[in-house]
């Protein structure tokens, strides 16, 4: 009795069929290039400001600007920017309206949200939320 190559061809085209839909459905390593809408929150008398961050990527290096609802803080560049195990750290240096001051923030992301703190070198501090625009 002779094997039917028709068989083993089958279970192959199976395989290839189930390991190319698992490759597909490789989650996506996260990032956080895109638009991000929210808020920072100054701890000590509870006022806040709406933000908007962008972050992209130029040669393989995060780059990103940040600029307020209220017209504060124009659009200023962050520096410094180190996205790792979904955490977010860079700085951003107010403009002289503000006091020109250093502010450190760093976030964590979780799903769509960064969440976490701004810094500055005077004590100051507060929350900081961001969601990612769609």
């Amino acid at each position: 009795m002779r094997k039917s190559p028709f068989i083993p061809i089958v279970a192959l085209a199976a395989i290839i069929v189930m390991a190319a839909a698992a490759i597909a459905q490789d989650p996506k390593t996260p990032d956080i290039v895109g638009t991000w809408i929210g808020a920072a929150v100054v701890e000590e008398d509870g006022s806040g400001f709406d933000l908007t961050v962008v972050f992209d990527k130029v040669e393989g290096a995060y780059v990103g600007k940040l600029s307020d609802a209220g017209g504060m803080i124009p659009e200023t560049p962050l520096r410094e920017i180190v996205f790792k195990d979904n955490k977010l750290t860079c700085e951003i240096d107010l403009p002289p309206a503000l006091g020109s001051q250093l502010v450190r923030i760093e976030l964590r992301l979780e799903g769509e949200t960064l969440k976490g703190a701004w810094f500055d070198a005077e004590g100051n501090s507060g929350a900081l939320e961001l969601a990612l625009k769609k």
